[in-house]
């Protein structure tokens, strides 16, 4: 749900205006984008804190066949998904020029093929390396383990923050990994009550830090400036960390007994999430290009009808999370469907 309110506001940030720099759509998505950075780093230390556990019982190879085919199968679907959509207007224009089969397979192998889909293959990655940091896990101590997220986020903050510093220059590939590890840190060793407080305090804050920076730099530079933005910049990686932890360590079973309902549709909900991932950027742009009854629906318009887009982005990524889900799990009804889709 966070990565669709980013990718439902985040498409202004591009427009900053030096000559207007309070205009209200870029601080829609600088707002947002402010609160919810945490998510795609989330989901990530989400995977390490499941996949590195070193008790699971599977070799190397069932592994890697369990975790690679669950996430290339529908990336490969929704791959042809998506290039069948970019080149609509080639396909079933007759008198539009179909693309050159080498522009189409270097997009597939070399470019993204939809801004939302590079998580795949960096995820896949990260699969390759697991049984390797298996192995580090089983054999280190707390200590080890703190070592080596200290260096991870050290260095890939140093290397956004600092480009080209010489010590960090030629190490570009930790920054990941930190999370995915840290992920199974956060699952394994609970953080000591008093840091644990602070830790929350600095966090709640760190929206506020990361909007308000973005926007002096912003003005600074006279373009939008990415470098709070950055998953590894300090301000994400404590936003990350605070609401893992917290989510980790609370005893949510009363939730659960109190409210079984919200529970089971939370699970059944969850099921059904990566489908949503990969079809919500498509529900997203034909609900702005208005082709569902010509029915435009975006931050600043709702079914065609003008709203203020601090609050409008709301219920756009409400739209877009509902037909998404009611989508995939039409679609999941289908036989055999769910290897493909989800």
């Amino acid at each position: 749900m966070a990565v669709i309110m980013i990718h439902s506001t985040g498409t202004y940030l591009p427009e900053f205006n030096p000559a207007d720099n309070m205009e209200v759509h870029w601080w829609t998505g600088n707002i947002y984008c402010s609160l919810l950075r945490w998510a795609t780093p989330f989901f990530i230390m989400l995977s390490g804190s499941f996949l590195l556990d070193p008790s699971r019982p599977e070799t190397t190879a069932q592994f890697l066949r369990k975790r690679i085919s669950r996430v290339l199968l529908p990336f490969a679907f929704w791959t042809i998904v998506y290039m069948v959509y970019q080149y609509r207007m080639s396909l079933f224009n007759s008198g539009t020029e179909l693309p050159k089969a080498s522009v189409v397979l270097n997009q597939i192998f070399f470019e993204d093929v939809y801004y939302h889909l590079w998580f795949v293959p960096m995820i896949v990655s990260l699969y390759l390396l697991t049984p390797t940091f298996r192995i580090l896990i089983r054999h280190a101590l707390r200590r080890d383990i703190e070592y080596f997220l200290l260096i991870a986020f050290s260095i890939t903050a140093t290397q956004h923050l600092v480009p080209g510093f010489f010590v960090v220059e030629y190490i570009g590939w930790l920054g990941y990994i930190g999370f995915y590890v840290l992920g199974y840190y956060l699952s394994t060793y609970q953080l000591p009550q008093a840091g644990r407080k602070i830790m929350y305090a600095l966090a709640l804050l760190m929206p506020i830090v990361t909007a308000l920076g973005t926007w002096w730099l912003s003005v600074q530079k006279g373009a939008h400036v990415q470098t709070l933005f950055v998953y590894f910049s300090p301000n994400v990686v404590l936003m990350t960390v605070a609401l893992f932890s917290w989510l980790r360590w609370h005893d949510w079973s009363a939730f659960a007994d109190r409210f079984p309902k919200f529970d089971r549709w939370i699970h059944h909900f969850a099921g059904l999430s990566f489908g949503i991932y990969f079809i919500h950027a498509l529900v997203l742009d034909i609900l702005k290009n208005g082709y569902l009854g010509n029915w435009h629906t975006t931050s600043d318009l709702f079914f065609n009808h003008p709203v203020y887009p601090l609050f409008g982005a709301i219920p756009q990524a409400a739209m877009v999370i509902l037909l998404s889900y009611g989508c995939v799990y039409l679609l999941s009804k289908v036989p055999g469907s769910n290897k493909w889709l989800m």
